[in-house]
């Protein structure tokens, strides 16, 4: 039996205002699950007065009240266009290191997958506040995505989406040059407002 085409698409802007109907988003958050600037920022202003209350009560179940680093953790959406929220801690973490990285982004396509989401989006995970390079960032999502994501029974469809021009432009030129180490199961698209600029693989 053939192997599902699953996509990868690069693209520019708010990561809120993608249209996730049948998926979630990631947020990169703190251990204490407390939304601020960033990503975390724009899913409190879009996603309604009750995001933070949301995230208090999910941090109330977890041991010690707090999200370990690198671990994820799903909410309701609030109105954003999402089916669900996945959060993954990195502020708070001893060391913002390639393993911790490694271990968010591979924790939320595992969550994506047993919540049955066929699409999942990812941010500059650890690139804002925490202060991650993005090179490095860019290093280990396309290591970890070409490992996982074909392996995965229900998401079919991955965003990496940039805020600024000069990331996307950066992601866009390392998924160039990088186009052969993703299997051929997984189609490369780079798209800014929905229109697609280039395709590979």
């Amino acid at each position: 039996m053939d192997e599902p085409t699953r996509n990868l698409i690069i693209t520019q802007g708010d990561i809120t205002l993608l249209p996730l109907k049948d998926g979630a988003l990631v947020n990169p958050s703190n251990t204490g699950l407390i939304l601020g600037s960033g990503v975390s920022g724009a899913i409190a202003r879009r996603g309604g007065p009750y995001m933070q209350q949301t995230l208090h009560m999910a941090r109330s179940m977890l041991n010690g009240n707090r999200l370990d680093p690198g671990k994820a953790i799903d909410t309701e959406p609030g109105q954003l266009n999402c089916k669900r929220l996945i959060h993954v801690s990195i502020v708070g973490a001893k060391k913002i290191n390639d393993r911790l990285i490694s271990n968010a982004v591979l924790n939320a396509y595992d969550l994506a997958d047993d919540l049955e989401l066929s699409q999942l989006a990812f941010p500059a995970i650890g690139c804002g506040v925490a202060g991650f390079p993005f090179d490095r960032f860019l290093e280990i999502f396309w290591k970890v995505t070409a490992q996982e994501l074909p392996r995965l029974e229900h998401v079919t469809d991955v965003y990496m989406c940039l805020y600024n021009s000069d990331e996307f432009q950066a992601a866009g030129e390392f998924a160039d040059a990088n186009a052969e180490r993703m299997p051929e199961s997984i189609k490369l698209e780079i798209s800014e407002s929905g229109l697609t600029t280039g395709v590979f693989g």
